[in-house]
């Protein structure tokens, strides 16, 4: 179980320097709640895939590798391209991102839960 959350933990901060450096991505989000979605997300993926590829250390890390690949894709081609100055519309997307944002911790958390138990 840690194994899986380092690999996880690696695989996320991977993902998330390629899409803030490479791709310059700019969240509206601080980088760290990305982080921790990316990294449950990842977690989660990885531990509900079916086992597949080889081995390392005790670990199957392609799922785990393809869960990261899956989102990043995701990020890149779902991130907004345009800046908008309507500040109410900004408010209210803001609000209900927040809301989404602890709601998708919620499940991810559930998730990697009932995979261990």
């Amino acid at each position: 179980m840690i194994s899986h959350l380092v690999l996880s933990l690696v695989l996320a901060g991977a993902v998330l320097g390629i899409l803030l450096r490479g791709l310059r991505f700019r969240p509206n989000r601080p980088v760290w709640s990305l982080l921790i979605i990316f990294v449950l997300w990842i977690w989660a993926g990885g531990a509900w895939a079916t086992v597949v590829g080889p081995s390392h250390l005790g670990i199957y890390w392609v799922p785990f590798l393809l869960s990261a690949i899956l989102l990043a894709i995701l990020v890149a081609v779902l991130a907004p391209h345009g800046y908008r100055d309507d500040r109410e519309i900004q408010r209210e997307v803001k609000a209900g991102l927040d809301l989404v944002f602890w709601v998708l911790i919620g499940a991810l958390t559930v998730l990697i839960v009932a995979r261990y138990r």
